[in-house]
């Protein structure tokens, strides 16, 4: 097992829609945003980039009894605050694409709200159904595991848009850009460790270990700055060199 770089994240946040309850539990965390527009829902908060209509970012926090029994609701709908600015169903038809969460609706089962808010469009990117139903639902599935292990969580998912001079980005529909690349950083508070995953937008063969990736490494392929809101004693702990799974 390889051992990783550490950080945290924070944000400032430029609009609130919905009186978040969460929020205090994960604010600290929060990364920069690209976009400049902030979201609140009641248990997660997005980075929304009207440019690509879809989020660069969500984060929300996670303990063992939000992990409930609250059945998956399919509701997907665009969010009326947004007044048709970010992706709608049309865009995800025929695509070939699925409507692939960030904040998993497997992590929203703690009640009907948490539940509902998953399925808003700003909470959903493409992503190719061998991705989405692969190794991506994989680690999904894992951390939700760590979560029971490490009691209190908070977890970034992002995407991630490249474009190459000799290639010309994929699009959904008419206007959707479909990401490269997709991570997630897992920060157990309690602890001061993380752990963050990079993974190509494609079906994977390899081991979700092999994906591994440093924060410093992933704020260069971001753009972002993760963990800078912490003090210095907190920021360094997460920075250290560590591996999650050990527990060091």
């Amino acid at each position: 097992m390889k051992s990783i770089s550490l950080i945290l994240l924070f944000i400032n946040p430029v609009i609130c829609f919905t009186q978040s309850l969460d929020l205090k539990n994960y604010e600290d965390y929060m990364p920069t945003s690209n976009c400049g527009e902030i979201i609140h829902y009641n248990y997660y908060s997005i980075s929304f980039c009207e440019e690509y209509k879809l989020s660069e970012w969500t984060i929300h926090y996670l303990t063992p009894d939000k992990l409930g029994t609250q059945k998956r609701t399919n509701d997907f709908r665009k969010d009326p605050q947004l007044n048709g600015r970010d992706a709608s169903l049309s865009d995800f038809k025929g695509s070939g694409y699925d409507r692939g969460h960030m904040v998993p609706a497997g992590d929203m089962t703690y009640n009907k709200t948490s539940m509902s808010e998953s399925f808003f469009m700003t909470n959903i990117s493409p992503q190719l159904p061998n991705f989405n139903r692969g190794a991506w639902k994989e680690i999904e599935i894992q951390i939700r595991e760590w979560v029971k292990e490490y009691d209190t969580v908070a977890i970034i998912t992002g995407a991630i848009h490249e474009k190459y001079p000799k290639k010309i980005t994929r699009w959904v529909g008419d206007s959707l850009p479909v990401p490269n690349y997709f991570y997630k950083i897992f920060i157990d508070i309690q602890r001061k460790k993380s752990i963050a995953f990079l993974m190509p937008n494609k079906k994977i063969t390899r081991e979700i270990d092999d994906y591994i990736i440093s924060i410093r490494e992933l704020e260069k392929r971001t753009g972002l700055d993760f963990f800078y809101k912490l003090n210095n004693r907190d920021e360094k702990l997460l920075e250290k060199e560590s591996n999650i799974y050990g527990g060091h």
